[in-house]
């Protein structure tokens, strides 16, 4: 999550990048910035060993303790098992820890994860996993249902979401600071610039609800954007099966592949079908083969994915 050191948390939780894939926030807004880097110690931390804040990772520091505060206080049930994802040097992890909860936080950054090692030794129930989130899986991590915390920099975003909900019954809510405009594309409506492929993945696996605003003067470095804090609860979607879920994911990715064309165009060039096979698919379905990928519901993609041309589904 923000990786907090004396005060500080980092958007950094893995170092190999990945490229991911609007309801406003409530008007209160956590981090106005009055602290400073300089006040927290966290650039000092941060030079102590040896780390540099990575732009290209998207590396930002939680440095308002109440951000920090304020998160932890959302986990309030103190024997809940908590992993937290990218802890950095770990003042929201402490926090956690504080409560004698079992807290599991995995850091990818070495350097990050010794220093954070001393700092938990106090507790026995927290520890710290070296590696990569995307390459564990949580019932190796925590023994009973958990909840996720994390501060994902924009470039793994979308990859943490999909782990996090196919972790399963381990993963009971997930507590996610992301930036404000990606908050906006998995809350978009159909047919708005924002709605997009991944707004549909998480609808059809989780439901998410906004809960504060983070500015970007409770970071160091600064960043140019605002951050959003999401709750986040795995579930499939109503009355659908795995297979029906993972047919719409695939079908969505193909539909919207290209904006500017019509459904029935975008499916036929992207799965290599004939015109009037997809628009016989896209009839028995009960949508229009004029309008664009972007404008459908969750539930016309399932409907699409029920009604799949046989010899499709796997395609």
């Amino acid at each position: 999550m923000p990786r907090l050191a004396p005060s500080s948390g980092s958007r950094g939780a893995r170092l190999r990048e990945r490229t991911p894939g609007h309801a406003a926030a409530p008007r209160v807004r956590a981090g106005s910035g009055s602290g400073s880097a300089a006040t927290s110690g966290v650039p000092a931390a941060l030079r102590a060993i040896g780390v540099r804040p990575s732009r290209r990772l998207g590396q930002n520091f939680l440095i308002d303790p109440r951000v920090a505060e304020r998160i932890a206080a959302l986990v309030d049930d103190p024997r809940e098992p908590v992993i937290e994802i990218g802890p950095g040097l770990g003042a929201l992890t402490t926090l956690l820890a504080a409560t004698g909860r079992p807290v599991t936080a995995v850091e990818v950054d070495l350097r990050l994860a010794e220093a954070l090692e001393g700092r938990l030794a106090a507790w026995a129930g927290a520890r710290v996993v070296r590696g990569d989130i995307l390459a564990q899986h949580a019932d190796d991590l925590v023994s009973a249902p958990a909840t996720v915390v994390a501060n994902l920099p924009y470039s793994i975003t979308t990859p943490a979401l999909e782990w996090i909900v196919t972790q399963g019954a381990r993963v009971r809510r997930a507590i996610l600071m992301v930036q404000r405009e990606y908050a906006q594309r998995l809350s978009a409506k159909p047919g708005g610039k924002e709605h997009g492929s991944i707004t549909v993945f998480l609808r059809l696996h989780a439901e998410v609800r906004v809960l504060f605003r983070v500015s970007p003067g409770a970071f160091y470095p600064r960043p140019e954007v605002d951050s959003v804090v999401l709750e986040l609860i795995p579930r499939p979607y109503p009355g659908t099966t795995t297979e029906e879920r993972a047919a719409a994911e695939r079908l969505t990715r193909a539909g919207m592949g290209s904006r500017r064309k019509t459904l029935a165009n975008a499916l036929a060039r992207a799965l290599g079908m004939e015109g009037a096979a997809v628009r016989a698919w896209l009839e028995a379905a009960g949508v229009d083969s004029d309008r664009r990928g972007e404008t459908l519901t969750v539930d016309e993609w399932i409907a699409l994915a029920r009604h799949e041309p046989r010899g499709r589904a796997a395609g």
